[in-house]
């Protein structure tokens, strides 16, 4: 009995070694069917780790930098307007003289320069000529001793556009340029109106009226709207001629010349963003 006892628990034994006993097996998963068999652990894992790493939390510096969100009551960034040029010269002198477009203009624009700290004079006679000035009736002379300006405007030429042959105005130009002497001067032509067959004057003016520096109106601000005359600019038209000669005067005058109203050897309109430039200068 004792032998075999002994041979039954050896029998045991080897059938527990091959099949595992006291190992618990996994349960059949539920529906899987008779002899198949379930997906393995290391598929498992697998599919954990991929999904992890899908889902991966964001690294420590992004959760740092919270996105930045627009506030409901910021205002957008406003576009940078051109660099401030240095303000026009306070407690000097301009002298201008001229026809009704001198005076056209000379109005506003005294006004703007008596607000930056500039003393205007507006010398100014409807329906004068360039010899009249560039002689003796209109006293130029007198006016630039008296004065002792600065800054010299001239705005001549206007009576004279339908001159068949403008060159005939030559002398007088640069006889009237001469009495104005060595100081700063500016010619601002007058602008032209529509229908006009011939406008050879502005160019006489242009090449011969150094050195005063030619200010083409036309091609600075052409489209004036006019009173029912028909020639001269509407009073809104006035100011906005005189503003845009002070952004001129801003954009072109030398803050490093000699004298206070010496311009750059090159000039150039003024910036189309510079209008701003009227609120601070």
């Amino acid at each position: 009995m004792r032998l075999l006892a002994v041979l039954s628990a050896i029998t045991l034994a080897i059938g527990c070694s091959a099949i595992g006993c006291g190992a618990q097996q996994p349960d059949r998963p539920t529906g899987l069917p008779a002899g198949a068999s379930a997906p393995s652990t290391d598929a498992v894992v697998a599919t954990s780790t991929s999904a992890n790493l899908v889902t991966a939390s964001p690294s420590a510096s992004s959760a740092a930098e919270p996105p930045t969100v627009a506030s409901a009551t910021s205002k957008p960034e406003t576009p940078k307007a051109s660099a401030l040029p240095p303000p026009l010269p306070k407690g000097t002198t301009v002298l201008h003289v001229g026809d009704s477009m001198a005076d056209a203009l000379g109005k506003s624009l005294k006004r703007e320069l008596e607000k930056r700290g500039i003393k205007n004079v507006l010398e100014a006679k409807e329906a004068t000529y360039i010899p009249e000035w560039a002689g003796f009736k209109m006293e130029l002379s007198l006016h630039i001793a008296r004065r002792k300006p600065d800054l010299v405007i001239v705005t001549l030429g206007g009576n004279e556009v339908k001159m068949p042959d403008p060159t005939v105005r030559v002398d007088a130009i640069k006889r009237l340029v001469a009495k104005i002497g060595d100081r700063p001067c500016l010619w601002v032509a007058a602008p032209l109106w529509p229908g006009l067959t011939t406008t050879g004057i502005l160019d006489v003016i242009r090449d011969n009226c150094a050195p005063c520096i030619y200010v083409d109106t036309n091609e600075l601000i052409p489209d004036l709207k006019r009173l029912k005359d028909k020639v001269h600019p509407t009073i809104p038209e006035r100011r906005r001629w005189a503003k845009f000669m002070v952004r001129w005067l801003l954009q072109n005058r030398n803050p490093a010349g000699q004298r206070p109203w010496d311009f750059k050897a090159q000039q150039q309109a003024p910036p189309t963003d510079s209008e701003g430039w009227l609120d601070t200068r």
